[in-house]
């Protein structure tokens, strides 16, 4: 249930890891085969990448594969006990087992002047298709919601050469996932390339008759606008799942292998809740990473060969042409360290809890995630001075590079 990356990288899984060799359907509310979503708000949306290009496998996968598609008809119903799914064309069809990979969508902001013509949210590549279109035709653009989807469209809108306002009630963008420090260092970012940067402030209304003339701000700043985005995050697709009896709370709950709480039943990617062995709660994650890590997993427990998910979260954004990466998921830090300067390729902050990085964002440094990756798992206290030091190599702070380590800490 659900075209999506997870599903399809479950079912590409499934035949050419597993040979697995009974009938495999996916089932979608979409027209277009499963597709990468990054894009939409990046070179998508802006005319760089074409739409074959977010395919998630080359289309004669699936008849290649035997791999059945029921596209444009969403399941409407789920009974778990007769094994059987029903789409919106009526059809029953029946499993031994479902993956509900059912994704999530935007979350809707309850505003006067909400529904007006020229408001905008992103989720699927209609959405994109529409927006882009907007984009190029429109002036005074407001983006409501400075997280990291708020980020790209603001970035985005001002490429096209839109004059742009971001507007959040946070001290600055992304400040619940980056801080005070970092946040204020994108904010900089946005404010020098020509946006107007509003944090510290909300929306009290979308203004006009038929489309967008302005937004009025909690404040009572009074904006022009002929485009407004709305972009303050993404509700997880529960309502089958929930329907059908499975534990439910804040996504699908599943166990470290992706277990749901029905046996027939196993639930991936932005719909998922799963214990995480490195964390201490069940966390969902609507990254493009995890789906494809969820995708394989969940193959694998199908087959009843499960695997522990226990890789650190990873996140990647491109704004003004420079690539951000963001490893870990942490519900807690005491400070922030950080080496190189910022605007220099290679930048780098360090999100430390009691002297143990629990997170990591780089800037323009390709490579270097997958070290900060393990850097995190290992959930080890590494000196500051280590950190800091550009001379230092991350390869040396390393699990399996202890000596290194303590020969240099002593020093």
């Amino acid at each position: 249930m659900g075209a999506s990356l997870a599903g399809a990288k479950a079912a590409q899984a499934l035949r050419l890891d597993h040979g697995y060799d009974r009938p495999i359907t996916l089932i979608g509310d979409e027209p277009h085969l499963p597709y990468q979503r990054p894009a939409l708000s990046k070179g998508y949306l802006l005319g760089t990448t074409e739409a074959g290009e977010l395919d998630v496998l080359e289309p004669r996968f699936y008849s290649d594969q035997d791999v059945t598609l029921a596209l444009g008809a969403p399941a409407t119903g789920l009974d778990l006990d007769a094994r059987r799914v029903r789409i919106a064309d009526g059809t029953e069809l029946p499993f031994s087992q479902v993956l509900i990979a059912t994704g999530s969508r935007a979350r809707r902001l309850d505003l006067p002047g909400a529904d007006l013509d020229g408001v905008h949210y992103l989720r699927d590549r209609a959405d994109s298709d529409r927006l882009g279109t907007a984009l190029r035709d429109a002036a005074h653009v407001v983006v409501i919601g400075a997280g990291w989807l708020g980020s790209e469209l603001a970035a985005a809108s001002r490429t096209l050469g839109n004059r742009t306002t971001v507007i959040d009630p946070l001290p600055t963008p992304l400040y619940t996932v980056l801080g005070d420090r970092i946040g204020g260092l994108l904010a900089r970012r946005h404010r020098d390339q020509g946006v107007n940067v509003l944090t510290g402030d909300g929306v009290d209304a979308i203004l006009g008759t038929h489309a967008v003339e302005a937004v009025r701000t909690i404040t009572g700043r009074e904006l022009p606008a002929d485009l407004v985005i709305i972009g303050v995050g993404a509700v997880p697709n529960t309502e089958l799942a929930q329907a059908a009896g499975l534990r439910v709370d804040g996504g699908v709950l599943t166990d470290e292998h992706l277990r749901t709480s029905h046996p027939a039943a196993v639930a991936a990617g932005d719909v998922a809740r799963h214990q995480h062995p490195h964390y201490l709660n069940p966390v969902r994650i609507e990254h493009w990473d995890n789906a494809v890590v969820h995708g394989t997993a969940a193959a694998a427990t199908l087959l009843g060969k499960p695997a522990t998910i226990d890789h650190i979260p990873y996140f990647f954004s491109t704004q003004y042409g420079s690539t951000l990466e963001y490893v870990g998921h942490p519900t807690a830090w005491d400070r922030i360290v950080t080496r190189g300067e910022p605007g220099i390729p290679g930048f780098t902050a360090f999100w430390l809890d009691r002297d143990t990085p629990v997170a990591a964002m780089t800037i323009d440094n390709w490579g270097a995630a997958d070290h900060l990756r393990t850097l995190i798992a290992a959930a080890r206290p590494i000196e500051s001075p280590l950190l800091t030091d550009p001379e230092t190599p991350i390869q040396t702070l390393l699990p399996t590079s202890n000596a290194v380590t303590v020969e240099r800490v002593q020093r």
